[in-house]
């Protein structure tokens, strides 16, 4: 039987507490054996009457105080408690409990006052476990569900990303087959490559940094099948340490935009992509030029996509993403913490 097993079963749980009620009123008549038989005879009237209110308060608790019926619930808890201190006393008095009052005379009122203290702090020591208990288990709930929010929502930024991906590169390569259309065959070949990682990865949570670095490296190579000589790109990517953990796809939206908007029909176009790493984190840095009268074309996708995944995967001080724009000169950075 596993722990969750138990935790479910109402019935296992509450047999294991009287058992341990049991033994734990056995072991303090074995302790303190003087007087150990009145002891065992008052418990042995009080823990069934105790468990009588305690299990009737548990259904005025489901049927009344979860169902929002606040004065049905008072009024007969008071009942069940006053109930079960005047069957009490009579038990105690059939089976011939002694109960004395300290420096005075024995009335039914101190009985009756006696009993309905004892019952309460019964009721009240088993209902505190009851809501820790639910308060417990609501507490993992909510872990859960906010684990399966965010995988949906990663899950939604991944489909963004490839949507996102395609759309730009059908498009330089509709560029490239009025071009060169010779390079084709070989660019098709390498967008099935991309497109195949970009299946892959996205069925995973995490990808290593020397495999994202190759499919930028395939990305880059890509789109320099249709660039004109007047465009220099350069990519370097110092890596010691390959095998770390990345979370897929976060490198890609940045090289993309150099691409997008740094390559104008005449003059000297520039990319330069760096990749550097740390044993503790990895530095992303683009750099292109601005070609003249270059009017951006707002996408919307691509930053707010790259934004919203980082904060998922690499919250708060874990990631820092600087963007700077002059007129001739675009430059974008991004440190994550690995």
């Amino acid at each position: 039987m596993t722990l969750s097993v138990f935790v479910r079963s109402r019935a296992l749980r509450h047999g294991l507490v009287w058992v341990l009620v049991l033994a734990l009123i056995g072991l303090l008549a074995v302790l303190e054996p003087a007087g150990a038989p009145e002891k065992l005879r008052r418990m042995a009237v009080l823990l069934p009457v105790a468990a009588l209110v305690i299990y009737a308060h548990f259904w005025a608790l489901r049927n009344m105080l979860e169902q929002r019926h606040y004065a049905s619930y008072a009024a007969t808890t008071i009942g069940i408690l006053l109930s079960g201190a005047a069957l009490l006393v009579l038990l105690n008095q059939l089976a011939h409990v002694v109960q004395t009052r300290p420096g005075g005379h024995t009335t039914f009122a101190y009985l009756l006052g006696l009993a309905a203290g004892n019952l309460v702090l019964a009721t009240v020591l088993a209902t505190l476990p009851h809501y820790v208990r639910r308060g417990v288990l609501s507490h993992y709930q909510m872990q859960e569900l906010h684990a399966r929010q965010l995988e949906t929502e990663l899950s939604l930024l991944k489909a963004q990303v490839n949507q996102h991906f395609l759309f730009n590169t059908l498009n330089n390569l509709y560029g490239l087959s009025l071009a060169a259309p010779d390079q084709m065959p070989e660019a098709l070949l390498q967008l099935a490559g991309l497109m195949r990682y970009q299946l892959d990865s996205s069925r995973q949570h995490l990808v290593t940094v020397g495999t994202e670095a190759e499919y930028l490296a395939n990305y880059i190579g890509l789109e320099k099948l249709r660039l004109r000589q007047n465009t220099h790109v350069d990519f370097t990517a110092d890596l010691p340490h390959p095998d770390q953990p990345l979370a897929p796809l976060l490198l890609l939206p940045l090289v993309e935009n150099c691409f997008k908007h740094a390559i104008g029909p005449s003059g000297d176009n520039t990319i330069r992509i760096t990749l550097s790493q740390t044993p503790t984190g990895l530095t992303l840095r683009t750099e292109n030029s601005i070609p003249p009268h270059f009017k951006p074309t707002p996408s919307g996708l691509g930053l707010p996509n790259l934004r919203a995944r980082l904060d998922q995967f690499y919250p708060g001080p874990r990631h820092q993403l600087t963007l700077n724009a002059t007129v001739t000169h675009y430059t974008a950075e991004l440190r994550l913490q690995l």
